[in-house]
C-alpha cells in the first residue's frame, strides 16, 4: 500500500524485502529501489510537498513532517545556515523519503500509541559524502543525538544515519 500511495504522488519506487540472519538473530532487510538516476537534489519543501500529496492518514503525515523538520533543523545547524536554505544531497534521495514515510506509516499500521527506544550506539570514523570526508557521527546525526542516551562501541562505521537520528528524535516518546 505504501509503494502504491507513493506512486500516485509521483514517486516511482519499490521496496524489496528479504529474510536475513545476523549475529543478533533473524530478521528482514527492506531495500528501497527506484528507476530514476541520478536522484535530484531536493529541498525540505520538495519533500514536504510529496508527503502532503501521499494518500496516508493524517497521523502518518504529521509524524513524517516532524521527522523532516528535525532533519532540516539538524542540517541547518551542521552547515550554519537558515533552515530555508537547506538542500539535501544524499538524504534527498527516494530511499530517505521512503525511510521517513515508511517509519511513520509503520507506527500507524502497528497501532502504536507510544514508541520506546533503547540507547543509541556511539561510533566514530569518517565517511565520504557530497561535502567530502566528514567525521562520524555526521554533524547532523550528532546534533540530533544530543541529550539522548548512548552507549560506547568500537564501531568505526556509521551506525546511526542523519535520517535514523531524525526518526528517533521525532518518533520516540521514551528511552
Amino acid at each position: 500500500p505504501l509503494v502504491a500511495a507513493l506512486a500516485r504522488a509521483g514517486v516511482d519506487c519499490r521496496i524489496d524485502i528479504r529474510d536475513e540472519i545476523r549475529p543478533g538473530g533473524p530478521g528482514c532487510v527492506a531495500a528501497v529501489g527506484w528507476n530514476a538516476e541520478p536522484q535530484p537534489m531536493r529541498h525540505p519543501a520538495d519533500i514536504a510537498a510529496i508527503f502532503e500529496k501521499v494518500a496516508v492518514a493524517q497521523a502518518v503525515r504529521r509524524r513524517a513532517l516532524a521527522a523532516l523538520a528535525a532533519l532540516t533543523e539538524a542540517e541547518a545547524h551542521a552547515h550554519q545556515i537558515a533552515p530555508a536554505q537547506v538542500h539535501f544531497h544524499e538524504v534527498g534521495a527516494i530511499d530517505t523519503l521512503v525511510d521517513i514515510l515508511g517509519a511513520a506509516y509503520g507506527v500507524e499500521a502497528l497501532g502504536a500509541t507510544q514508541v520506546a527506544a533503547s540507547p543509541l550506539p556511539w561510533f566514530t570514523g569518517s565517511v565520504e559524502c557530497a561535502h567530502g570526508r566528514i567525521p562520524l557521527p555526521a554533524p547532523a546525526t550528532a546534533y540530533l543525538m544530543r541529550g539522548k542516551p548512548v552507549f560506547a562501541t568500537d564501531a568505526r562505521e556509521e551506525l546511526v544515519t542523519p535520517t535514523g537520528a531524525a526518526l528517533v528524535h521525532a518518533l520516540v516518546d521514551q528511552f
